[in-house]
């Protein structure tokens, strides 16, 4: 018997959609939030209704507890976050599991299952528009290779691997070559070991250029990685760049003091880079001030 396609996805709102890619674009940024909670109400739908009342709930909880609002829910919480999170998300939500933060869902998938034709054509639908960011398990090289090649991929807002997963050089310029990252805001690839020549592929991909966050935190980085970033053209967007424990010295400091390709950089964190001498600290402090962390 052959094989009945599925019904085409409703079309999302495109006014939601913008609203929702000014979230991620500013995703430090109460204000976009709130002005996502007022248009919701506006539409006279239940389920949009709820989303605004508890978009504003939640980020007035983080604004008054901070670090405890962040803490997992348990018991009668976790529940209601677990009913409200498949709500949320619709069909794509038999194929993850999350939680909410300041008002909208993070969502952990499994790489197999994201590599699933029915999870895929999911990807456009609107309900996968609120997710702000993706955490991803089971993720090896050559299903990060395969998960980029996806055209659907492009609607990935955020991406990071949980447990930490290396794929090596080989497999890192296979995923940041891809022209499908032109959704990702933030990257957080720790212990991935990309290898200088992976993040000479990430400076040089334009698909990248609305990359507002970027941790390579603990792999094994060397000057010639920090060189290559300090070379990139379209990253101009980056707030956010974070390349603690790695093995970055002085060169590598002295191309990052030296470059403007970040002028919009509010954070740089260069911890735990030992190869740094004062001086490579001293050029460090003289360009970014109190932007960068180094202690």
């Amino acid at each position: 018997m052959a094989r009945v396609s599925p019904k085409p996805l409703p079309a999302p709102r495109p006014e939601l959609l913008a609203l929702l890619d000014a979230v991620k674009d500013n995703p430090d940024d109460d204000t976009p939030r709130l002005v996502l909670a007022d248009w919701l109400d506006e539409q006279d739908e239940p389920l949009d209704a709820e989303r605004a009342a508890f978009i504003r709930k939640d980020i007035a909880a983080n604004r008054e507890h901070g670090f405890l609002q962040s803490l997992p829910p348990t018991g009668e919480a976790l529940n209601a976050e677990e009913v409200r999170f498949k709500r949320w998300l619709g069909p794509i939500g038999n194929f993850t599991t999350g939680r909410f933060h300041r008002g909208l869902p993070t969502a952990w998938f499994s790489a197999p299952d994201l590599l699933k034709p029915d999870c895929q054509r999911l990807l456009p639908s609107e309900e996968f528009a609120f997710v702000q960011f993706v955490r991803l398990t089971d993720a090896s090289g050559p299903r990060m290779e395969m998960l980029a090649k996806q055209p659907e991929f492009r609607f990935m807002p955020a991406v990071s691997l949980d447990p930490f997963n290396s794929f090596g050089t080989h497999y890192a310029i296979r995923f940041f070559e891809s022209p499908n990252l032109t959704g990702l805001r933030h990257i957080a690839f720790r212990g991935v070991d990309p290898g200088a020549a992976g993040v000479e592929t990430l400076a040089k991909n334009p698909a990248l250029s609305r990359l507002r966050k970027l941790t390579l935190f603990h792999n094994k980085l060397v000057d010639k990685a920090a060189i290559a970033l300090a070379a990139a053209k379209h990253l101009k967007n980056l707030t956010y760049l974070d390349l603690r424990d790695n093995k970055i010295g002085d060169k590598g400091a002295e191309s990052l003091a030296a470059s403007n390709a970040f002028p919009n950089l509010s954070c740089l964190v260069m911890r735990e880079n030992s190869r740094i001498t004062d001086a490579g600290k001293k050029q460090l402090r003289d360009k970014f001030g109190d932007r960068v962390r180094l202690d």
